[in-house]
């Protein structure tokens, strides 16, 4: 691949190595054109800093690491080399003489996926539903409704960016126009684990650039307006071996095997301590709340969209294809390497430990008192993660303990903070 030439033809000088924290935010450096060969080979120092970062833009007083720290290596991955002019990036690992570096999400996720498959020989299909809000003027960019047709008479900028994510071959299947005025679904074809990590990364890269060539933001966070919908990035995937779906049994009446339900029963048990990687901001909170489609109940069941884990209805004469689960806590503000990572392991240990999933709920799950909610804060579901050592250190100690000192602080600088709902509640007092 001579990746100068193809940068050449379609006028971009610039080639971004991207990268994503703890934090959740992608970053980049740049590499100008008359230098990428080389720096193809050698990749681009970083600090290790950056991986103590917070969404406040600067370092955790809690973070291992700081100004005095060695440079790691961002090596790209030319698998992931997306160009849609004018831009142009590649995701990176992140080496550390010479080795994955133990705090980088994308190099835990492979590490775990080479894992599994020299265990078990098993693969991993997955694919996230995306969504997101187009805002102007921290408004909604249109007043249409769910499903609402009269969206897409107009609007120049969802066709633009399906028309640009298909062209860097990922795959939208369907395009929804989803519940809150402004608000999109994004569905990508299912792929293999990493890929579709990464796909996630690039869309929002994407989106990001054609809205704003329109004077328009694409909006990912989780919870962006008061009395709307949130935004989710629902997570489904499913086991393969051999070119064989093993979630599938045909006599089951869910179409679901044993193995499938062990693996929702690691998901259930460890339920409290993913909730802290799959919604890792104080936002994904507002989103959180019962009655709102979104879940709040450790619960699972056949096509309900008020449980944590859904079984979707397969597409008619593709059940065994399309058999998979879909975990719904997490949205768009989550490290996709990190809850991948999180997902994988925790089902794993469903089925390494032989959990039996109870009944599927398939009511209501918000009117079950009995039935336990997951965290309600990201303060409470970071103490849930810390609690959970059993998950902790099959993803690996070092990122984890990272990532909560990253997260810590960003709980306390917003805890520390008064908002104008106080004000105009408490002024009285």
């Amino acid at each position: 691949m001579n990746v100068e030439k193809e940068l050449r033809e379609k006028g971009v000088e610039i080639l971004r190595f991207t990268w994503v924290g703890l934090d959740g935010y992608i970053r980049s450096k740049g590499a100008y054109i008359d230098h990428i060969d080389g720096l193809l080979k050698t990749g681009i120092g970083l600090t290790m800093a950056m991986m103590s970062f917070t969404p406040m833009n600067y370092i955790s007083p809690y973070g291992t690491f700081g100004p005095q720290d060695e440079d790691v290596f961002l090596t790209p991955d030319l698998s992931t080399l997306s160009i849609f002019p004018p831009s142009a990036m590649v995701l990176c690992n992140l080496y550390k003489q010479g080795n994955p570096w133990n705090y980088d999400p994308r190099s835990t996720l492979i590490k775990t996926i080479e894992k599994v498959k020299e265990r078990y020989d098993f693969d991993f299909k997955s694919a996230f539903e995306i969504e997101f809000y187009l805002t102007k003027d921290r408004k909604p960019f249109d007043e249409a409704r769910c499903f609402d047709p009269s969206a897409f008479y107009t609007n120049q900028i969802v066709p633009e960016i399906a028309k640009t994510v298909r062209q860097i071959n990922i795959e939208p299947i369907r395009i929804i126009k989803e519940y809150g005025p402004g608000q999109y679904e994004f569905d990508i074809m299912h792929k293999d684990t990493l890929r579709s990590a990464d796909e996630v990364i690039i869309f929002k890269e994407v989106a990001r650039q054609v809205a704003s060539k329109h004077g328009v933001e694409a909006n990912f966070m989780p919870k962006p307006f008061n009395k709307m919908a949130g935004s989710g990035l629902h997570l489904n995937i499913s086991v393969w071996k051999d070119n064989r779906n093993l979630f599938y049994n045909q006599n089951d009446k869910y179409g679901l095997s044993n193995l499938a339900y062990n693996f929702i029963a690691g998901l259930l048990e460890h339920a409290k301590a993913l909730t802290a990687i799959a919604a890792p901001t104080i936002n994904s909170y507002k989103r959180l709340v019962p009655g709102s489609w979104a879940p709040t109940k450790i619960a699972y069941g056949y096509n309900n969209k008020s449980a944590m884990i859904r079984i979707p209805t397969p597409y008619p004469g593709m059940s065994q294809l399309d058999r998979r689960i879909e975990y719904r806590v997490s949205d768009p503000s989550t490290n996709p390497y990190l809850l991948l990572t999180a997902v994988i392991e925790a089902g794993l240990d469903g089925i390494e430990k032989g959990l039996k999933s109870p009944e599927a709920l398939n009511e209501n799950a918000y009117n079950r008192k009995d039935i336990e909610d997951i965290p309600r804060s990201l303060r409470e579901a970071l103490n849930e993660l810390r609690k959970d050592t059993r998950l902790v250190e099959k993803i690996g100690k070092e990122i984890i303990d990272e990532f909560i000192k990253v997260k810590l602080a960003e709980v306390e600088e917003y805890e520390s903070l008064v908002t104008d709902w106080e004000y105009e509640v408490y002024r009285r007092l």
